[in-house]
C-alpha cells in the first residue's frame, strides 16, 4: 500500500495526501479477507501472550561466511536483552535463525515493489530483485517486555542489514526498507517506552467503491491485534486512516477497554510527543478531541495474500447509516477540515518530468478510454485546479470519458467529492491506472513527494 508522509510517524497521522487513492487500489491486488463474524472485545494488554514476528534479511549478493553463526555471535555480545532461551516457566526475549533457501522466497517483482518497496532506491530495487538468499530472524517475545525487546530487535536487525548489504522485510507489514530509511523510520529519536507506533505498522485499504475496509498490519509487534474499520467510503480514506493511526498509538500507550468494549478515545492522553505535534497541526475548529467508540473482536482471518490475523473492528456511535456515522465521529474528533493537498511547482523538474511522461501515457490509454474501461480497469488522474483565492490545487478525479483533448471524471477528494469535471490534458500532473489484470501502474508523484518527506 502506497501512504505517503509528512515527517517519519505521519504515515496514518493525516499524511496520507495524494497517494491515498493509489494506496487503495494498491491494496486491491491483495484478495480481500472473507466476511467474519463478531465476539465480544478481549483484555487487551495480556501479560500471559508471546508476541511471534519475524523480519527477514535480503542478501542481494551470496552472503560469505555463516550468516546465522554470525547473527548468534552478534546477539549475544551485544544483545544480551534477546538471547533468552525459550522456557515457557521463565519467559525471556529470543531469538530463531533460519537459512531460507531461494526456492522458499516469496517471488517479488516491480509490481509489488510499487507498493511496498518504495524505501528503496533504484539501485536497491534492482539489488532486491536479484536476491537469491535471505535469512529469516524470528523473534519470540513475552508481552511485558514488548517495547524494549522492539527496540533492540529493531536494532539487531538493522546492525545485520549494514554489516550484510541486505535489504530488509519487515513480514507484518510487507514493507521493504533499506538500512538508512529502517534506521531513519524506526529507530532515530527512539531511545526507549512505547515508539512512535505509524512508523511500525501500515494501513490498507482493500476493496473498490465506497465502502472500502481499512486495517492495520503489524500491530502484532506490540502485542495488540490489528485494527479495521468497514464500509469506508473513498472521500474518508484519508481522515480514517488518521484516526486509525490514533486508536492504535493510545492502545499502545496502554489504553484499554471497558467491559463493554466501549474505548474513551481522547486525544488529550496521547503520550508520544511527535504523534501529538501533527495531529495538532491537523485539527480544524470545533474539534471536541474527545469521544467513545466501541471495539469488538472479529474471528481471525486471512486471505491469500497474507497470514492469519486478528482484528478489533472499531464501531462508531449514533444514528444513521455507517458513513454518515464514520463522518460525524471524523468532525468530532479532527473538526471539519477541508483536504490539503500538496501542488505540484511548476520549476519543480523532477515532477514536471512525471507530468511528461503521465501524459504520454495518458495518450496511449485514450483509445482504451473512448472504448470504455472493463472492470476491473480504473483510471484517475491528478490535476490542477483554481481555487477561490486565486491559487490552485492538485485534486484526483475518476476518468469516465475522453472528448476531444480532454478528459471527463468525478473527483474523489473532499469537500468536492463526486463533481463532476473536464480537464485539458496539458494540466494533468500523475494518474493511477488499475490494468485489466488487477495490477498497477502510475502514481509516481507520490512516491517522490513521500521520499521528501522522508529525507530517504
Amino acid at each position: 500500500m502506497t501512504f505517503p508522509r509528512m515527517s517519519i510517524v505521519a504515515r496514518l497521522l493525516g499524511g496520507l495526501l495524494l497517494c491515498l487513492v493509489s494506496g487503495a487500489h494498491a491494496a486491491g491486488k491483495a484478495t480481500p479477507p472473507a466476511a467474519s463474524t463478531a465476539s465480544p472485545a478481549p483484555r487487551l494488554h495480556n501479560e500471559d501472550i508471546t508476541l511471534i514476528y519475524t523480519f527477514m534479511l535480503f542478501h542481494p549478493t551470496p552472503p560469505k561466511g555463516d550468516v546465522v553463526a554470525e547473527a548468534r555471535e552478534l546477539l549475544t555480545s551485544q544483545y544480551e536483552e534477546l538471547a533468552g532461551a525459550r522456557k515457557p516457566e521463565a519467559p525471556r526475549p529470543a531469538v530463531e535463525f533460519k537459512t531460507v533457501p531461494s526456492e522458499g522466497l516469496i517471488p517479488t517483482d516491480d509490481a509489488v515493489l510499487d507498493v511496498w518497496g518504495q524505501r528503496l532506491n533504484a539501485e536497491e530495487r534492482k539489488r532486491l530483485l536479484g536476491a537469491r538468499h535471505a535469512t529469516a530472524l524470528t523473534f519470540h517475545v513475552p508481552f511485558a517486555r514488548r517495547n524494549e525487546a522492539l527496540l533492540a530487535a529493531t536494532r539487531f536487525a538493522h546492525q545485520l542489514a549494514v554489516e550484510h548489504e541486505g535489504i530488509l522485510w519487515d513480514i507484518s507489514t510487507r514493507d521493504y526498507y533499506s538500512p538508512l530509511c529502517w534506521k531513519k523510520e524506526r529507530l532515530d529519536r527512539w531511545s526507549g517506552g512505547v515508539p512512535a507506533v505509524p512508523a511500525h505498522i501500515t494501513v490498507d485499504v482493500h476493496g473498490e467503491g465506497e465502502s472500502r475496509r481499512v486495517t492495520t498490519s503489524g500491530m502484532v509487534k506490540l502485542g495488540l491485534p490489528d485494527l479495521v474499520v468497514e464500509q469506508v467510503p473513498s472521500s474518508m480514506l484519508k481522515d480514517m486512516g488518521m484516526l486509525v493511526g490514533v486508536v492504535a498509538q493510545l492502545l499502545a500507550e496502554g489504553l484499554e477497554l471497558s467491559k463493554d468494549g466501549t474505548l474513551n478515545v481522547d486525544l488529550a492522553r496521547l503520550k508520544d510527543a511527535r504523534v501529538k505535534c501533527l495531529l495538532e497541526e491537523m485539527m480544524a475548529e470545533g474539534a471536541r478531541r474527545n469521544m467513545n467508540m466501541k471495539l469488538r473482536a472479529l474471528e481471525a482471518r486471512h486471505g491469500k495474500a497474507g497470514p492469519q490475523k486478528h482484528l478489533l473492528e472499531i464501531v462508531f456511535p449514533g444514528s444513521g447509516t455507517a458513513h454518515e456515522r464514520h463522518q460525524a465521529a471524523l468532525d468530532t474528533l479532527f473538526g471539519k477540515r477541508p483536504v490539503s493537498l500538496m501542488g505540484v511547482k511548476p520549476e519543480d523538474p523532477e515532477l514536471a518530468e512525471v507530468a511528461r511522461k503521465a501524459r504520454l501515457r495518458l495518450d496511449e490509454l485514450k483509445p482504451r478510454v473512448e472504448k470504455g474501461l472493463q472492470p476491473p480497469e480504473r483510471l484517475e488522474v491528478r490535476a490542477s485546479f483554481r481555487t477561490d483565492d486565486g491559487g490552485s490545487e492538485q485534486l484526483w478525479f475518476e476518468v469516465t470519458g475522453w472528448e476531444n483533448d480532454k478528459l471527463r471524471g468525478r473527483l474523489v477528494n473532499l469537500p468536492f467529492k463526486a463533481r463532476t469535471v473536464n480537464v485539458p490534458l496539458q494540466d494533468v500532473s500523475d494518474y493511477l491506472y488499475k490494468r485489466p489484470n488487477g495490477t498497477h501502474e502510475g502514481g509516481q508523484s507520490s512516491r517522490i513527494l513521500m521520499r521528501r518527506k522522508e529525507g530517504c
